[in-house]
C-alpha cells in the first residue's frame, strides 16, 4: 500500500509527463520497481525543476535511491 503522499506525487508526475506526450501507468509505478526506476530515470533527464524534484522525491519514496550518502553521524 502506497503512502498517500507518494500516490499524489505519482499523480503529479503523470500529469507533468502527459504534457510532454509521455504516458505513465500509475498502478504499475506502485508495484513494478523495474518499471518505476526506468520511468523515473527517463523523466529525471529534464531541465524542468518541478519535474526533477518530483522524480527525486519519488525515487526516494519508492526506495530506488539512498539519499543518506554523505550525511555524517
Amino acid at each position: 500500500m502506497l503512502h498517500p503522499d507518494t500516490a499524489k506525487l505519482i499523480g503529479k508526475l503523470k500529469t507533468i509527463a502527459k504534457k510532454h506526450g509521455v504516458e505513465i501507468d500509475a498502478g504499475r509505478m506502485a508495484t513494478d520497481m523495474g518499471y518505476a526506476l526506468q520511468t523515473l530515470t527517463e523523466l529525471g533527464n529534464t531541465s524542468d525543476p518541478e519535474q526533477g524534484v518530483v522524480v527525486m522525491q519519488l525515487m526516494q519514496d519508492l526506495c530506488l535511491i539512498d539519499m543518506s550518502d554523505g550525511m555524517g553521524e
